[in-house]
């Protein structure tokens, strides 16, 4: 009888939205970095892009609560709604916190980070439309992001080394220091979302 009965695959359509917004919310990211004129505006541009991200989460789990049949295991649904909604908000706190701490102009690590993250988030998008014909093609969109991962992690040791080293106001070294550290989560964030689609591919496979 079950089988007779619809599944719910506007879910996979949601995860696409969710990741268009990502991509947007990098982009605006990588644009803010590079030309800091106007920096408050488009933050405020990156926060209205979370907002859009946090109604596609709500619509996410509200699909969830009353949808009878899903076409993937309703933890994993929920588990990969929270970790892109996990890399939209650190996307968005970064930029918030390029504007809050009156940064004067954004560093080459900086520019550098934002760089591995367009393209991460390209991967990530590339790991995540394979899950509606659960491609197996996934598996070298889900490497790449990893490896971007590992980028980041050495650049954010780096770039830390250096600005102790060279930076002589331990203030501004506090807020590069979050600033980088912010930056770098969101590649985490990302690997995550990987890690949740290789599983649920994994398992339906």
């Amino acid at each position: 009888m079950f089988n007779l009965i619809p599944k719910e695959v506007r879910f996979f359509e949601l995860f696409d939205q969710q990741s268009e917004h990502i991509i947007k919310a990098a982009a605006l990211l990588h644009e803010l970095v590079h030309n800091f004129a106007d920096a408050r505006a488009k933050a405020h541009l990156i926060k209205e892009v979370e907002h859009q991200g946090d109604q596609v989460t709500h619509e996410i789990v509200k699909r969830l609560n009353t949808t009878f049949i899903t076409p993937i295991d309703r933890e994993d649904i929920h588990a990969l709604a929270t970790r892109l909604d996990d890399v939209l908000d650190y996307i968005e706190a970064a930029a918030e916190r390029l504007v809050v701490y009156r940064i004067k102009e954004p560093t080459s690590a900086c520019r550098a980070m934002a760089e591995v993250i367009i393209r991460q988030v390209a991967s990530m998008d590339r790991a995540i439309k394979c899950l509606r014909t659960m491609d197996p093609g996934f598996h070298e969109h889900a490497v790449e992001v990893n490896r971007l991962e590992n980028s980041a992690d050495n650049l954010l040791r780096d770039s830390l080394a250096a600005l102790f080293e060279e930076q002589g106001d331990p203030i501004e070294v506090i807020k590069w220091k979050e600033i980088y550290e912010t930056m770098e989560i969101v590649t985490d964030r990302c690997e995550d979302v990987a890690n949740v689609i290789e599983a649920i591919i994994l398992k339906m496979a």
